[in-house]
């Protein structure tokens, strides 16, 4: 319980950022398309501490993994409520173009700041695994071919390699095609090539499946993964689209059943990570919130009512009927939305708990 109480530290820290970067996009394009801002929130829940400047209320609430900003005249009932007269600040007397902006900003300041995230990481230098053999795995290709112990893999392919993971990245995703290994050995750098194998083990999103393998191991060699700047602007950019992808990749074989739900992170889960991060240093810290800003982005994108994406969506349904959806219907709808998140939230709860031993120790204790 200790170690939990330490790892909420720094869970705390990075959520408060993400949310207060999040919100402060949805809040900046509010001042930019003039609509008036009656509330901005860290948090859910009883206000801890809070303030009024101008005509916003600014509050930090008692649970930390959320939070809102409330627009000026955003509803109907509202408007309808002091006389159903639109006031030019009014949410919905914005264009839908600037409502558009409005929306979008928050999942636009995740990517932003994923990315600016991202280039500080690679400029400032991380610890990762050399891409060096460390050994092999007997029975699998590698072990019979002309790779030896020791050799350094600086490509695969004809494509630069730069670490470990980077490394196991283009085996999984090679399809089992052959592999044109360029490996430095000495002051020798030889081309060897190498046919995988599909064996049981991970692929990309943590599934148990068949893969293709040629069976090395690492060397416990690490090195400071560093760029200059103008390459770090590069590979940032290439990161964030392939981490982006992956999440809808991952999201996709999750509806289609494809991957467990099992595979799923909660709350408690990034309590764990994020604790880890923070042992890890600055640059792990640095590295985990841009890849939780990244999946942040994606999913409130996604069309699911009570989200950003959900907001956008009955957005696209006004400007292709010429007016908008009842309340009453967008609420409905909302209500569906929040239930499946709320569902949502309760399985990876669930799988947390599983992980830790939790539900274990439960039926222990029911079954005695």
């Amino acid at each position: 319980m200790l170690e939990f109480l330490v790892h909420l530290i720094p869970t705390a820290a990075i959520l408060g950022v993400l949310i207060f970067v999040h919100e402060l996009g949805h809040f900046l394009a509010c001042r930019y398309a003039g609509v008036g801002v009656e509330k901005f929130s860290i948090g859910f829940g009883p206000e801890l501490l809070g303030w009024k400047r101008h005509e916003t209320r600014y509050s930090i609430s008692l649970i930390p993994f959320g939070g809102y900003v409330k627009p000026k005249g955003e509803s109907l009932e509202e408007v309808e409520a002091r006389g159903g007269i639109l006031d030019p600040t009014d949410f919905l007397a914005a264009t839908p173009q600037r409502r558009f902006v409005i929306l979008i900003a928050g999942v636009t300041m995740n990517f932003t700041l994923a990315y600016v995230l991202f280039v500080a990481m690679m400029c400032f230098g991380r610890p990762v695994l050399a891409p060096q053999i460390g050994g092999f795995v007997s029975g699998l290709p590698a072990e019979t071919s002309a790779l030896r112990i020791g050799d350094e893999v600086t490509s695969v392919n004809h494509k630069p390699v730069s670490s470990w993971q980077d490394l196991t990245m283009k085996i999984l995703t090679s399809g089992g095609a052959p592999l044109n290994f360029t490996v430095k050995r000495g002051d020798e750098n030889l081309e060897i090539q190498v046919i995988p194998q599909f064996e049981e083990g991970r692929d990309l999103f943590g599934q148990l499946t068949r893969v293709p393998r040629i069976g090395i191991t690492w060397a416990e060699n690490y090195i400071v993964e560093k760029y200059p700047l103008r390459v770090a602007v590069v590979k940032a950019a290439q990161l964030e689209w392939q981490l982006s992808t992956l999440t809808l990749q991952a999201l996709g074989r999750l509806v289609t059943g494809e991957l467990s739900p099992k595979t799923l992170i909660g709350p408690i889960g990034i309590v764990s990570i994020a604790g880890r991060a923070a042992q890890m240093g600055f640059a792990a810290v640095l590295e985990f919130t841009a890849l939780l800003s990244v999946s942040l982005g994606v999913i409130n994108a996604l069309p699911i009512p009570a989200l950003d994406g959900g907001h956008l969506f009955f957005l696209a349904i006004e400007v292709i009927r010429k007016k908008p959806l009842s309340t009453r219907t967008q609420e409905r709808v909302t209500q569906v939305g929040f239930c499946f998140l709320m569902l949502l939230m309760a399985v990876v709860v669930f799988n947390d708990l599983v992980r830790i031993g939790v539900i274990d120790k439960i039926k222990i204790f029911l079954f005695l």
